[in-house]
């Protein structure tokens, strides 16, 4: 399943407390790149965080792969399951 998530960096959290996790939370995502788990990864334009598509089963088990990342006490994370826009598979059929 396709999942979408938007991470967001928790507002009262500084640059200072985020600096010490940066390298191992890089790390991790770009693992999960490899192991073709995230298909994509962005920094968002403001600056609070990024946007990641997945592969997984579900939302759970996206839940569980970014319960893992390093600093996670500083984001939050919105997770979405996707699937084909309806207009487009009502077009093609």
């Amino acid at each position: 399943m396709k999942i979408i998530v938007v991470a967001t960096r928790k507002e009262d959290a500084s640059p200072d407390e985020f600096a010490p996790h940066l390298a191992a939370e890089a790390n991790h995502a770009l693992g999960l790149y490899r192991d073709e788990v995230v298909r994509e990864i962005y920094s968002r334009a403001d600056g609070k965080g990024a946007i990641l598509v997945m592969e997984c089963a579900d939302e759970a088990e996206a839940g569980q792969l970014l319960a893992e990342l390093p600093g996670l006490g500083l984001l939050s994370f919105e997770i979405y399951g996707v699937r084909p826009y309806r207009g487009i598979v009502q077009h093609v059929s």
